[in-house]
């Protein structure tokens, strides 16, 4: 059976923001790429810590935000995963349903980002894979024939056209076409 890494299933293009992102601008992103939380990266891509959509709400519904940056409102501390990880161990922490999406770092370096929906579809599509084909109206589908080397040769074998003669065309008489 084919393993399944974290590098399968992430989306590569994670939302990120600068340290000195401010609180306002962070819950325009977060509005505007539709995510629940960001990422707060250096100038060389390096994870420094994750912005979660509640705390921007916390802050702001709490006056905390104005002037305030994701720097002071960010998590340091994130579970992280490679992109060699092992999906299954992913999908266990999922159940638990405590975690939504985990940042996946390579060598320091924020690359993507593994979600829950992501690992939800996978199991969609599995489950479509391993459930028998049946048409609108519930009949199963026949799976196709298999080419053997036996019907493939029946089947390359040259056809000839046997060319009949065209038959001439009838006139038929009306009484507009008689004279």
């Amino acid at each position: 059976m084919m393993r399944l890494t974290v590098a399968d299933l992430m989306t590569q293009r994670p939302v990120m923001v600068s340290p000195q992102c401010s609180a306002d601008t962070a819950l325009e992103v977060i509005s505007r790429h539709g995510v629940s939380e960001i990422y707060v990266a250096d100038k060389q891509g390096r994870l420094l810590g994750v912005v979660p959509d509640f705390e921007l709400l916390k802050a702001e519904l709490s006056g905390e935000a104005e002037g305030a940056t994701v720097e002071q409102l960010m998590s340091r501390s994130i579970p992280v995963f490679s992109p060699q990880s092992d999906a299954a161990e992913v999908a266990r922490l999922f159940r638990d349903g405590r975690y939504s999406q985990f940042p996946v770092v390579n060598a320091g370096r924020l690359v993507g980002v593994i979600t829950r929906q992501d690992v939800i579809r996978l199991m969609a599509v599995l489950r479509r894979i391993d459930s028998p084909a049946t048409t609108r109206d519930g009949n199963k589908v026949k799976a196709p024939k298999i080419l053997t080397t036996k019907n493939r040769a029946r089947l390359s074998k040259p056809t000839v056209a046997v060319a009949t003669p065209a038959k001439k065309p009838t006139r038929r008489v009306t009484a507009r076409s008689r004279g």
